[in-house]
């Protein structure tokens, strides 16, 4: 039977009445990439050498990747061109709506996050959720994250099950 609802990793990290949608698929995710005019591949210091490679094909695909925290020499080392920034300044610039992004082309309309700390990440999220309207935001993490509009469930034991959902997304688009 398919799970309806997710307990936040963090037992503390309850926002409110409006919680992410569980994701048990990549298909939609695959989808809201494919919509976006202008998607963000935020990727954090938490990730290992199996998802450094999945966001090497998320680059390949098109995707702009910025490098936060220490991830911007594990992407680096592996050959992905990525842009850097910190944090919390990342996410003060994604909620101006006027900011011009990395490229110059405007804003991003799609934000997906994968392997930041949690209780930074989502911070990041909820600002985006409360004050960024102009602004989806995706976890593609392995833990549950209720701030986003849409996330993975806590698949932190479930390493094989979460690396066969990134690839189900890279599949797909």
């Amino acid at each position: 039977m398919p799970r309806t609802i997710e307990q936040p990793f963090d037992a503390a990290n309850i926002p409110g009445p409006k919680m992410a949608m569980l994701l048990e698929k990549g298909k939609p995710v695959a989808m809201a990439i494919k919509k976006a005019k202008h998607p963000l591949l935020v990727v954090g210091p938490d990730v290992t050498p199996a998802i450094i490679e999945r966001v090497k094909k998320f680059a390949e695909k098109g995707l702009t990747v910025v490098a936060t925290g220490n991830a911007i020499t594990k992407l680096s080392q592996a050959g992905i061109n990525a842009k850097y920034s910190v944090l919390h300044e990342l996410t003060q610039f994604l909620l101006d709506p006027n900011w011009k992004g990395f490229d110059g082309k405007g804003n991003y309309d799609l934000v997906l996050m994968i392997g930041n700390i949690y209780y930074h990440g989502s911070q990041m999220l909820a600002a985006i959720k409360n004050f960024a309207p102009h602004i989806r935001a995706i976890a593609i993490d392995r833990y549950y994250h209720p701030n986003a509009s849409m996330s993975f469930g806590n698949l932190w034991k479930k390493e094989e099950e979460y690396l066969a959902l990134l690839d189900e997304i890279l599949n797909e688009l």
